[in-house]
């Protein structure tokens, strides 16, 4: 009874695994993020990109289509944070992507710009979609093409890559400006200048906020927030001062025009 129960099971087992590689991958269900205005890639690019693989994945065997190697390409996309993707049963090849999220845009002294996302890594730009983020220039040096492999956090461990930075300082200020309400809608972009020194371009007023490093960075904000409440907004002076400094510890010092 026993031998006749085993090869049934086993002869049963036979005739389940080639229906299943009978079985055909009938389509795809993708969703690509898009929280935050994020449109870097949709749907059809992200079918795009499978299908250009070489094949078109509809109407294929289940067993033919590789899902390791369609999310390993898709994980390798530039615009691309994380891809799951997984088959189901009845041949639904089920594709999860999420897109990566750019906080600041980098533009270095010879030109060349590029983005570092959410996660502290250079990121280039799009044809598709420009994100509406922060705009970074002045004395800013280093190339896309030798930190794209590098996250901020990488670059400030490494001596050699930190002596000259400025991406890492430039990701703990967009990361701490665009966490607050008040100061993502108040600042629009930030300047390095000759002296190796974030300067805050504000949205309202033409002064020059030397904000220095970003060491002691929420106490300079503070500062600078009870300066715009208490300061500006009650003596209605914004057109009086040039300069707005706020490296000294306990106090700001203004340059009058």
């Amino acid at each position: 009874m026993w031998v006749v129960l085993i090869t049934g099971l086993i002869v049963t087992m036979g005739f389940v695994n080639k229906e299943q590689d009978a079985l055909l991958c009938k389509s795809m269900n993708i969703h690509v993020n898009q929280d935050g205005d994020l449109y870097f890639l949709d749907n059809i690019d992200v079918a795009k990109l499978i299908e250009d693989r070489g094949d078109s994945i509809q109407n294929q065997p289940k067993h033919t289509v590789d899902v390791n190697d369609i999310e390993h390409m898709l994980n390798t996309h530039a615009a691309i944070a994380n891809a799951e993707v997984s088959l189901s049963i009845d041949g639904i090849l089920k594709v999860d992507v999420r897109q990566r999220r750019p906080i600041i845009r980098i533009i270095n002294n010879d030109g060349e710009s590029y983005y570092i996302d959410d996660e502290g890594k250079p990121m280039p730009l799009s044809d598709k979609y420009t994100a509406k983020v922060l705009i970074a220039n002045g004395n800013i040096s280093e190339p896309y093409i030798t930190r794209y492999n590098y996250t901020v956090f990488d670059i400030s461990k490494d001596s050699a890559l930190a002596a000259s930075s400025m991406l890492d300082e430039l990701y703990a200020m967009s990361e701490y400006i665009n966490k607050d309400d008040f100061w993502k809608a108040q600042v629009q972009q930030i300047f390095v200048n000759s002296d190796k020194e974030l300067e805050i371009v504000p949205l309202a007023g033409d002064q020059k906020i030397i904000f220095g490093d970003t060491t002691n960075m929420d106490d300079k904000f503070n500062k600078l927030y009870t300066f715009y409440q208490q300061g500006l907004n009650t003596t209605g002076w914004w057109d009086k001062y040039s300069t707005i400094n706020l490296k000294f510890k306990n106090q700001i010092v203004c340059t009058k025009k």
